[in-house]
């Protein structure tokens, strides 16, 4: 079966300015637990955080943990197919364990071992979930067969589309670009459903976000945008048709 994401970690500067941004503009649940880290709660699967990094060395970005049963193993594995161990077994003190790799093409992807067998129970509103991830690879074939190995994620070709191909049997889904724009992309991006995309550029660029370019349709009535949030993180918004 298709191994679903644990959670999504958003690696800030400022974590009090972070948590502002996003509660205010997506009215995401945002609740610290420590000076510099704090779990979100948009409602719906998976859980986030929000991590502000100091001096401990991690770079700004978005990181997206799988749920693993042994976090070694799957960094292990991941290196066998062609990737990169980015962080060995770390622990969390009466949490768990990770591990954190990357790809061949350097998008990243951590393995959190949980040290008890239990879900995060979520009330947050559920409007602004994350719906969408998208990640590319300059080879798409060899990125399709790098993630059905190690993580199950079974992706189709799009008929109609040059180098695009996707897996909806996780949650979210997940789109995998390749050709030259997926060898452009550095990174995953996530992408937020919305209920109205115009008023969340607005809030974006009100609470110190970017929006990278107007809203464009995607053919089906949907619209989306791209933009960064107060670290320059890269995130998407979509609003359905």
């Amino acid at each position: 079966m298709a191994r679903h994401l644990w959670q999504i970690e958003i690696r800030v500067n400022d974590l009090q300015r972070s948590m502002a941004f996003f509660g205010q503009v997506f009215d995401w649940q945002v609740t610290p637990v420590s000076d510099d880290y704090a779990m979100v709660d948009t409602g719906q699967a998976p859980i986030l955080s929000l991590w502000q990094i100091g001096e401990s060395g991690m770079p700004l970005g978005v990181c997206h943990y799988v749920r693993s049963a042994d976090c070694d193993a799957d960094a292990a594995h991941a290196a066998k197919l062609g990737g990169k161990i980015a962080v060995e077994h770390s622990d969390v003190p009466g949490a768990g364990a990770w591990t954190d790799t990357l790809d061949p093409w350097l998008n990243e992807l951590a393995f959190w071992q949980p040290a008890q067998d239990a879900s995060p129970e979520l009330s947050g509103s559920g409007l602004n979930p994350i719906s969408w991830l998208e990640l590319g690879a300059a080879d798409l074939d060899a990125a399709m067969h790098y993630y059905g190995a190690l993580v199950d994620w079974p992706f189709e070709i799009v008929e109609g589309m040059a180098d695009y191909a996707v897996c909806n049997a996780t949650q979210p889904g997940v789109g995998l670009v390749g050709g030259a724009r997926g060898a452009r992309l550095k990174g995953m991006t996530d992408y937020i459903s919305v209920l109205d995309i115009a008023a969340t550029c607005q809030a974006i660029r009100d609470n110190g976000g970017q929006v990278l370019a107007p809203p464009r349709d995607l053919g089906d009535g949907s619209l989306f945008a791209l933009f960064l949030d107060p670290d320059q993180n890269r995130f998407g918004i979509v609003q359905p048709a």
